[in-house]
């Protein structure tokens, strides 16, 4: 059975900061050559990264990085991850309502390019039966 957990990488990036990797995006599922969409703790926003660079040291796998450090900035940086992820099913709900209103603005805009193509070239073959038509 998969849990959310599974579908899920913690992480911190020193450009970035704290950020999770959301496997139940598609572009994020393991074997695929698509980038990556992280999500960005600092300033809550998403972003989108190159396969390839996801490597320590630009990310380092929260656990990894947790141990790596010492005393009270091992226990703080614990503690931020900690209030990252009781905050992260909010942001996550917030990151796929704007996935899927991006999305059905991008098929608004694909039927209403369509339906013009559609209205042009009704309106060709209109002008040129009437061009046959006509002496």
């Amino acid at each position: 059975m998969t849990t959310a957990n599974d579908m899920e990488w913690w992480g911190y990036s020193s450009p970035h900061g704290w950020v999770v990797l959301d496997r139940s995006i598609p572009c994020n599922r393991p074997g695929i050559k698509d980038d990556l969409l992280f999500f960005r703790f600092r300033d809550g926003t998403t972003f989108i990264e190159i396969r390839e660079k996801w490597n320590p040291p630009l990310y380092r796998f929260a656990p990894n990085y947790l141990r790596e450090l010492k005393g009270t900035d091992a226990e703080e940086a614990a503690a931020e991850l900690e209030a990252h992820k009781a905050a992260w099913p909010a942001a996550q709900q917030e990151m796929q309502r704007e996935r899927r209103e991006t999305a059905e603005r991008i098929e608004a805009e694909r039927l209403a390019e369509e339906k013009k193509r559609k209205a042009a070239e009704r309106a060709a073959k209109k002008q040129l039966g009437l061009t046959q038509v006509s002496p």
